[in-house]
Parts: C-alpha cells; structure tokens; sequence
C-alpha cells in the first residue's frame, strides 16, 4: 500500500500558495484493509475514507468508465490493482493531476508542472468528457487563477461538451456548488467562460450581458449580474435564500426613484423597514451612493420610533398610524 498526497494540496504548494486542505489517494489497498487500519469509510459512489485523528480525506485509486448520460452514468474500478497514473489521469487539468509521495517526491505523469510554469489550464485526458461538470470547474479555475489561459486542446473540449447538451443533465446541486466557488472568485471570468463556450443552458438561461462587477460580496455580484439581464438571470439555478433577499432588496432600490410621489415613498419604505432586510440593506446601499444617505436617514429614523403606544389599538389604526409617522418622516427628509 502507498499513499500520496494529490490534487490541490499539490498544486498550490508548486504554485507557492497556501494549500487550504490535503487530499490522499491510497494505491493498493482494499475497503476492508483501510477499515481494519480504522479509517471511516464515507463515500457513497466509490470509497473515500476518514483519517480517525486528522479527519482528512483518503481516497481509494480508481479508474472510470461512462455507461451513460450525466453524472450517475459511470462504472467505477477500485481494485487494489489501480495505479497512481490511472487514477491522475482521469483527473480534470494536468495541474490538478499531480502526486506527491511521503519522501516529497513528485510525480507528474501528464505534464502539470509545465503547464503551471506556463500559466495554462489544460485537460488531462479523454476522461474530461465523461463528466460535464468539469466544463464548469474549467471556468471555475480560469476565474481562480486570474493570470491562466486555456489551452486551444481544452477550448475545443469544452465547445464538444456544449454541443453535446449534458450539461442539463447535470443536478442543480452540483451546478450550484461550482458557481459558489467561482461568485467568491472571479465572477466575471467565469462568467466569460460559460457564455464564450455556451455552457448557458439550461442553468445559466438569460445570461446577455457580463457586467463589470465592483463588489467582492458574492450575493451583490449576483445582483450586478442578474440587474444586468432584466433581474432574469439563471432563475433555475439559484438556491441561496441569503442571495435571494440580497436580490429582492436590490431590484427595488434599483427602481426607486427620489421624486416618486408620498404614496410611491410610503409603499417603498414600509417594504424596506423589514428586520429581515436590515443587514441586507445597507450592503445593497454602498452600491447606491445617490440613494444612501437618503434611504438610509428614513429608514433609521422610523426605526427610532417607540410605537409602544400603538399597543390597545386595533390592526388597522396600527396601520393607518405607522403609516402616518412614516408619512411624516418622509416630509421631513424632503
């Protein structure tokens, strides 16, 4: 049995960056070896183990074969007999298919070392097309390493798995967890990739316009995204109730307009003096320097008022009297 450190945890070490977390892949072993050796075995599809101190994951080497569409349709091979190079070889990019063993030793059978010394994202194999979520994680990569080109090989690859169309079958959740890493990267880079090689539909319908995106807050990213594309933008995909209400916030101080009428005002505010959009508000506001001061002042001031003694009255003269004192305020604030 032998043991090798493999994917990120390498790259970034060659890269001259702080790996974030190791990944082990175990050559030679067999489920019931690591569960006497007392690792926890986890994995559903195909065995990944947990280390009983460390908690790090440790992966059995495995090969792949494709029996059908999306990502359920594979025949995994985790035999003793897998070796290192069959295992990184069906690996996404030549940088991410790199071992290092337990003596520091690398072994780099595809070329990943090259390719990080020439700033290329290049696919390992003909496996790249047995999943097509690794068209996402391409995008993914190119909006985290900022300075990284794709190689012509992997541009071709990425336009044949969007002819093929199986990005739809892929699951929201899988889709889902991919644009999260790239809305806290990059999100205009990935983005670009995604709409250059129409990987758009279905998750990503309605996507026009790239917007130049200001903010490193992931939920604003989405707004500036989705404002920018009739607030249509990958309905389909998005799951996040926090980038929901951050969304919902947006799309109404993007349409309020300072010389509505009172009626327009009121309405507007009593939808914005919700304590669920409080913090929400003033992280859409920075993004609004016109509208800050303004919206901000009504706002705080209502907030201040003690409506203690609204207490005895009926539902409706609570109404009529919140909103005469937002009424009021609005007055005052011109």
């Amino acid at each position: 049995m032998r043991i090798y450190k493999v994917g990120g945890a390498v790259r970034d070490k060659l890269m001259g960056l702080k790996p974030k977390d190791n990944d082990w892949l175990v050559v030679g072993a067999s489920i019931l070896e690591m569960e006497n050796m007392g690792f926890q075995k986890v994995g559903k599809d195909f065995p990944i183990f947990l280390h009983s101190e460390t908690k790090e994951e440790y992966a059995l080497a495995r090969k792949e074969s494709k029996t059908g569409k999306g990502y359920k349709g594979f025949k995994f091979d985790f035999s003793p007999d897998i070796t290192l190079e069959e295992d990184l070889k069906r690996r996404d990019l030549t940088i991410n298919a790199i071992a290092e063993d337990q003596d520091g030793n690398i072994i780099d059978p595809y070329g990943g070392r090259k390719d990080i010394k020439a700033k290329i994202l290049k696919h390992v194999s003909e496996s790249f097309f047995e999943d097509p979520l690794r068209a996402l994680r391409v995008a993914r990569f190119y909006a985290q390493f900022e300075d990284f080109s794709i190689h012509p090989d992997t541009e071709d690859a990425l336009q044949r798995i969007s002819k093929s169309e199986e990005i739809k079958e892929l699951s929201k959740e899988r889709v889902w967890v991919e644009t999260l890493k790239g809305l806290e990267l990059n999100f205009e880079r990935f983005l670009y990739i995604i709409k250059k090689f129409s990987l758009d539909m279905p998750w990503y319908d309605e996507l026009k316009v790239i917007p130049n995106i200001t903010s490193s807050n992931p939920n604003i990213k989405w707004c500036q995204v989705s404002e920018k594309n009739n607030f249509r933008f990958a309905e389909k995909l998005l799951t996040s109730k926090s980038i929901k209400k951050t969304l919902e916030i947006w799309s109404k101080i993007s349409r309020f307009d300072i010389s509505s009428s009172k009626k327009e005002k009121i309405s507007f505010f009593k939808s914005m003096s919700s304590q669920n959009y409080k913090k929400g508000i003033s992280e859409v506001l920075e993004c609004f320097p016109k509208l800050d001061n303004y919206i901000s002042k009504i706002l705080n001031d209502y907030a201040a008022v003690n409506f203690e003694y609204l207490n005895d009255l009926s539902s409706n003269e609570i109404i009529d009297a919140k909103n005469k004192e937002l009424k009021r305020i609005i007055e005052e604030n011109g």
